[in-house]
């Protein structure tokens, strides 16, 4: 019993290193071509979108800001240097001290924590860099859901759409029978009015679901930055 409750965590532990995301994945390639309808879709939302390329723009930031860290140390070391009186004036030097003193001095001035501190600052912009790459990651995956939804949407309204269009016919033509028999005195008043009631409401449920329609077409294409009629 205890082996089998160890090997289902072996496996589960397994599995689950096994199921990483793969980001590559998430947003196909541009050069990705002959894929489906809604993954083309996909790919042109995360291109056209501005808030996506800014997430780059700080990706790059991060980057530079940790190679100027990195180069930091050199703007804060210091060389001197001088030379001795008698080298500048040899006539000044009567007693022929000069050969005590060296002719020129040289000196670097390296302040005692700039190894420690560059080195906080290169980590501090690496870690920047890791939290933009991880915010593109999750953009990724929040602008795959949200196209894939919005598109879904657009399917679900644009099947009722026409099917309120398809019973709006069916209820026309029922309409014109029973005006027929109504003028003829086949029908009473009571009953066509009942039927101009249950068409003007067709009439209604298709005006709604046409605007539901245009609106979720609307979002989807808000998002990809096209009319869907030019996705190609």
């Amino acid at each position: 019993m205890r082996n089998s409750i160890f090997l289902s965590l072996l496996l589960s532990s397994h599995l689950m290193l096994a199921q990483s995301v793969d980001y590559n994945k998430i947003i196909l390639p541009g050069n990705v071509t002959n894929i489906e309808f809604e993954e083309k879709l996909v790919q042109l939302a995360w291109k056209n979108h501005p808030s996506n390329q800014l997430l780059y723009n700080n990706l790059q930031v991060a980057k530079h800001e940790t190679k100027i860290a990195s180069s930091e140390w050199l703007n804060t070391i210091r060389i001197t240097g001088n030379l001795n009186e008698f080298t500048i004036d040899q006539s000044n030097d009567v007693n022929n001290r000069a050969q005590f003193f060296p002719r020129y001095n040289f000196g670097v001035q390296i302040p005692l924590g700039i190894f420690s501190g560059t080195s906080n600052q290169v980590k501090k912009g690496r870690q920047l860099e890791q939290v933009a790459q991880y915010n593109i990651e999750a953009q990724k995956l929040e602008v795959r859901a949200l196209v894939l939804t919005l598109y879904n949407n657009y399917i679900m309204h644009r099947e009722i759409f026409n099917l309120k269009s398809q019973e709006l016919e069916e209820a026309t033509a029922s309409f014109v029978l029973l005006e027929q028999r109504f003028k003829t005195g086949e029908e009473k008043y009571d009953r066509y009015s009942a039927g101009l009631s249950a068409l003007n409401k067709v009439k209604i449920d298709r005006v709604q679901a046409q605007t539901n329609y245009f609106n979720a077409k609307l979002e989807l294409e808000q998002m990809i930055g096209l009319e869907l009629e030019d996705v190609k």
